[in-house]
């Protein structure tokens, strides 16, 4: 899935580059609609994860019934984002509106602004349409990953990002012969590629299992289950898109020009946490089907293995930023002031993935495990209540840089603790406390305590299940 991941990110930040060539008013315009499409893109990952989660619990405990499970799954993802987008569609107006951008189109009022107004709702209604399509999309790829298809999963994500990737560029490089204004060419190249890909995952997959449409009485049965872990996997992919939108009205009061910066800083975001992004597909799989059948001992070496490697690349990447940031953001955009509120950003809050990559990874093998409740409360509390209380000081002072630094410390810190403006006592707090918070749940919950001695002797063929993936 590496490459997969790695080709979804770039694709984002390539999309913003390309807009980035129309000016900062277009990247401010979709700035505004970047909470929106993430929390779409994050529902419709939320659903995928609980229906990898219960095809491999399925797949360990009673594999007769994987069938059922996953054409009931597909059923209810349709009819839940086909709910939401009905929704989010009605209240489009209102939803840009609290965002900032009736108040950002408002100030300085031009053509220019009344048009990207314009061509910035005609795109949301194109993305709420293709919702359904792209949550199909993460449904088919998180199946075939839980059955053990996780290469023919990575060569369906890559071709949808490269037909995507064609599109955009005949569709927004100035230079192309079929180039369309900007954020309206958008529309065009999400709706057409989703569609297309929707149905050719749904066609592969069909063929692949050989599914069946279940009987409607036993459609009725997986329906009537309880949802509430469907619903706290939800919410707990809905606390990412809430907290860059809490962080995008904060930027917006600072200054418009870090709306724009934003259209870039959480693409490259993405791309600095591929390693923890990756991880998030594999090893919950591996920590789950582990669990399941009683054996700890992988879970254990799963944790340590995993923790330590994330914390040993985010290092790395963070240092390398440190230096070369600069020069990167010159690179994707041309827009000085832009590049400036980027270049600031990275150098500050990248110290803080070290504490952000395990926290991701850990939330999606709490989920793995079935202990929902906790990996939403943990979210909650890194990314609503700490990173936004300090992300808040931080713009309520003067220098623009504590803005970025008040981010930092609420990745990094995740505790309540005096905030130190020195940048290199920073990055040491960052090394002792970027591991606490996961830790904690660790020791809550005795998950680092469980010797061999005490796990059951399982000669099941699942317990090789860590090798398959």
């Amino acid at each position: 899935m590496l490459g997969a991941i790695l080709a979804l990110l770039c694709y984002d930040l390539f999309e913003s580059s390309l807009l980035a060539l129309s000016g900062v008013n277009t990247l401010a315009a979709l700035g505004f609609t970047i909470p929106l499409t993430t929390a779409m893109t994050a529902i419709a990952i939320g659903l995928s994860i609980r229906t990898n989660n219960k095809v491999v619990k399925s797949g360990c405990l009673e594999r007769s019934n994987v069938n059922n499970v996953i054409t009931t799954s597909l059923l209810m993802s349709v009819l839940i984002v086909g709910f939401l987008a009905l929704f989010a569609y009605a209240s489009n107006a209102q939803l840009l509106a609290l965002m900032g951008s009736e108040s950002w189109a408002q100030t300085n009022l031009s053509n220019e602004k009344l048009a990207l107004v314009s061509q910035q709702n005609q795109y949301m209604a194109a993305r709420y349409f293709g919702w359904i399509f792209l949550a199909l999309i993460w449904q088919v790829n998180a199946i075939l990953r839980a059955l053990g298809h996780g290469v023919l999963a990575s060569n369906l994500m890559l071709s949808w990002l490269t037909i995507k990737s064609i599109l955009a560029s005949l569709l927004l490089l100035p230079s192309s012969e079929f180039s369309i204004v900007a954020i309206k060419a958008l529309s065009y190249v999400h709706v057409t590629s989703d569609l297309l890909f929707a149905l050719l995952s749904v066609a592969i997959l069909a063929k692949k299992l050989k599914l069946v449409f279940p009987r409607v009485n036993v459609m009725k049965s997986q329906l009537k289950t309880p949802k509430k872990d469907v619903i706290v996997v939800l919410l707990q992919q809905l606390i990412t898109p809430v907290s860059i939108s809490l962080l995008t009205i904060i930027a917006a009061s600072i200054d418009y020009a870090y709306v724009a910066a934003f259209a870039f800083i959480l693409r490259m975001e993405s791309l600095f946490l591929l390693i923890p992004m990756v991880l998030t597909t594999s090893i919950p799989a591996i920590i789950g089907s582990n669990y399941w059948v009683g054996n700890k001992q992988r879970v254990v070496q799963a944790y340590l293995i995993t923790f330590s490697f994330i914390i040993l690349i985010q290092f790395i990447i963070a240092a390398l930023l440190y230096f070369y940031i600069p020069s990167l953001s010159h690179f994707v955009c041309k827009q000085d002031t832009v590049v400036t509120y980027i270049s600031r950003y990275f150098i500050w809050v990248s110290w803080g993935y070290l504490s952000v990559g395990c926290i991701m990874v850990y939330q999606s093998c709490l989920n793995a495990k079935g202990k929902t409740m906790q990996a939403l409360v943990l979210g909650v509390l890194h990314r609503i209540v700490l990173l936004l209380l300090f992300a808040y000081v931080g713009s309520q002072l003067a220098l623009q840089e504590d803005f970025y630094q008040g981010i930092e410390y609420g990745h990094v810190i995740n505790a309540a603790v005096s905030i130190n403006d020195n940048f290199y006592q920073g990055i040491l707090i960052g090394h002792i406390v970027s591991g606490l918070l996961v830790l904690l749940f660790l020791y809550k919950n005795r998950t680092l305590t469980n010797s061999a001695a005490h796990q059951r002797n399982t000669t099941t063929p699942m317990n090789v299940l860590n090798e398959n993936h």
